[in-house]
């Protein structure tokens, strides 16, 4: 699940130097109160200083605009390749450490912009992988994003309209981890404390099972699949939205999120 080759729960003197340097100048301004330089502190100390250093997103890279934009557009490159499955996806993003195409997704909620993670093939327990779980926190604390993966192609609406094979089979994970949470969710304490900083506790939301806090999207076809039988698609995707707190996305979103969160302040 750690995201990045170095580990960050360790610092070198000099990020430590640097860092002591960077909050030795946060001082207390008239107005404003005590200036916060979080963005100014190495790179190393901001993921140090948070609560899963590992897994944690660094908001300073949505400044990179360049960087973005070229990852956005190997993405695109990869979805379009003949015959692309969603292991080949995976392996694209977690092979080149492209998180910030699954980060992306947080532009769909209101949650993500006060501190935000990614868990890569997360288990929950012996009996399921979650592709990836975004943890977002906003003004009402941490809320969580399973995101499942699926073919880029094959059967995904059929004629009517309807969800085809792909989304069904999607749905049904979905619906695998959604039983499983509701029975083990508390469990997964002891996972999230193997990445959390020993510098810091676990909020309440991460041992308290609460369902409002669980959110899910699948991820499958392209664009084109959407437009056909639009009015149908549109409302199947809005109710399993509404009522089941699940997204239907296909991959053209992915790659439309990305390139929005370009320039951005947070997630």
């Amino acid at each position: 699940m750690k995201l990045y080759n170095r580990d960050y729960n360790i610092l070198t003197k000099e990020e430590i130097l640097e860092w002591k340097r960077v909050k030795n100048s946060e001082k207390d301004g008239i107005l404003f109160g005590r200036i916060n330089k979080f963005r100014e502190y190495p790179k190393a100390a901001r993921h140090y200083s948070t609560l899963f250093p590992n897994n944690y997103l660094d908001i300073q890279e949505l400044k990179n605009e360049e960087y973005i934009s070229k990852v956005s557009q190997k993405f695109l490159e990869k979805i379009n390749e003949q015959n692309v499955n969603e292991r080949q996806i995976l392996n694209f993003i977690n092979n080149n450490q492209y998180y910030l195409i699954i980060a992306s997704l947080f532009n769909l909620y209101d949650f993500g912009h006060h501190d935000a993670y990614l868990f890569k093939e997360f288990p929950l327990g012996n009996s399921y992988v979650v592709d990836y779980l975004l943890v977002g926190k906003g003004s009402g604390g941490y809320e969580f994003i399973f995101v499942e993966l699926e073919k880029p192609s094959e059967r995904i609406f059929v004629k009517s309209g309807d969800l085809g094979d792909t989304f069904t089979k999607g749905l049904r994970q979905i619906a695998n981890w959604k039983r499983w949470c509701e029975n083990h969710f508390l469990s997964l304490r002891e996972t999230f404390d193997k990445c959390r900083s020993k510098s810091a506790d676990l909020p309440s939301e991460f041992f308290s099972s609460d369902s409002t806090r669980r959110h899910y999207v699948v991820i499958a076809g392209r664009r084109k699949d959407f437009e056909k039988n639009s009015e149908i698609t549109y409302t199947i995707r809005h109710e399993k939205r509404k009522n089941e707190a699940i997204q239907l996305l296909h991959y053209d979103n992915l790659y439309d999120l990305a390139r929005r969160i370009s320039g951005k302040d947070s997630y």
